[in-house]
């Protein structure tokens, strides 16, 4: 075999490892994803894009303000991730991610229950926990209960037979919660700027109410500053990525 005939060999032959490798390298690739609800992003050998389910409830109060509580939920078989945000309108919210696992759908409740630990947020303090969560098509609940330290900072329930369920979340997509959410905190944080209508003697608009519709891309709003309230109607357009809302119509009721 001449020289030529000899390069041209080696030439398939490099061409045909290359080939091979990058097979190998796409392979391994789709074999390992991250887990979002792993520590310091940990990899696990999941090979499909999760289940997602999101819930979510408003409950007003009798002094005009509104209790909110939403859960989302990212589900592989029996492995599931996911954040919970308990959020009285008077007393102290509660919030943080979660994973752990998830059983079988359950006949008598028509649902599954999740058993995960919750990195919880509260009074300026994050404690893991124990948390137990009932869920199915329509709505979600949630179990609480005493906790005890069960010796290393982690807390459990001390009784699981003992536990009291919060009313039930309904289901929404999860991308009209995330605008919710989104546009919500938008007008809570900006009314001052959004208002046309002026506080009065010194004071500062601050928001006690609001509920956004994302179908219509429209909401409600109840604001006061310390000495009147007032409330508004009004519209916006919402950019999913990146994130922005625009207030384009607001109108003053009282």
């Amino acid at each position: 075999m001449n020289t030529h005939n000899i390069m041209k060999v080696v030439i398939v032959i490099i061409i045909i490892l290359a080939v091979v490798l990058v097979f190998i390298g796409l392979k391994d690739k789709k074999e390992v994803t991250i887990n979002p609800g792993g520590n310091n992003g940990e990899q696990v050998g999941e090979t499909k894009e999760p289940i997602q389910m999101c819930y979510y409830r408003t409950t007003p109060t009798d002094r005009g303000f509104s209790d909110v509580v939403w859960l989302k939920l990212n589900i592989w078989d029996e492995k599931i991730t996911g954040e919970f945000q308990h959020l009285p309108a008077e007393s102290d919210s509660k919030v943080g991610t979660f994973e752990g696992t998830v059983g079988a759908l359950d006949q008598k409740i028509m649902g599954r229950r999740a058993s995960v630990w919750w990195d919880s947020f509260a009074e300026g303090m994050n404690v893991k926990e124990e948390l137990l969560i009932e869920f199915g098509d329509g709505g979600a609940t949630v179990g609480f209960g005493e906790m005890i330290d069960r010796g290393d900072g982690v807390y459990v329930y001390k009784d699981k037979t003992n536990l009291y369920y919060i009313d039930q979340m309904s289901q929404m997509d999860c991308e009209f919660l995330d605008e919710k959410l989104f546009a919500e905190k938008y007008v809570r944080d900006n009314i001052k700027d959004i208002a046309t209508n002026k506080a009065v003697l010194g004071g500062t608009w601050y928001v006690t109410t609001v509920n956004v519709i994302t179908a219509t891309h429209t909401g409600e709003v109840t604001y006061e500053d310390g000495h009147i309230q007032s409330k508004a109607n009004f519209t916006y357009t919402y950019q999913k990525d990146p994130q922005s809302i625009t207030i384009t119509k607001f109108e003053v009721k009282k």
